[in-house]
């Protein structure tokens, strides 16, 4: 049953990764020149901009699809342990991300 609302919760967070990693990586790009020097105070920047940005794609989710929530709900799952997980997923890409790059850069 555990696997199953895991597969449910990442078929929620397939309406809006693409906006999201858009989000992700738009960051970690336009601060890629100083990400070695300041990279404490990004990741503080960068989790405020992403909660507010997780907020505003929750409203838009929640508006835009809401008849779609009776599926989840009747696997067992609130929206808002939907829209928990799908943030954890996604802070869990986010940060592979900025891994990556913080990474790179000191390659470079």
């Amino acid at each position: 049953m555990r696997l199953l609302k895991l597969q449910a919760v990442f078929l929620f967070y397939r309406t809006f990764w693409v906006v999201s990693n858009l989000v992700t990586v738009g960051l970690i790009g336009v601060s890629l020149l100083k990400l070695v020097e300041y990279f404490p105070l990004f990741l503080v920047y960068f989790l405020w901009f992403k909660l507010l940005s997780e907020v505003a794609v929750w409203y838009l989710v929640r508006k835009n699809y809401q008849p779609r929530f009776w599926f989840y709900h009747n696997l067992g799952l609130s929206e808002t342990a939907l829209f928990a997980g799908a943030f954890a997923i996604d802070l869990l890409i986010a940060f592979l991300l900025i891994g990556l790059a913080y990474q790179l850069m000191r390659v470079l």
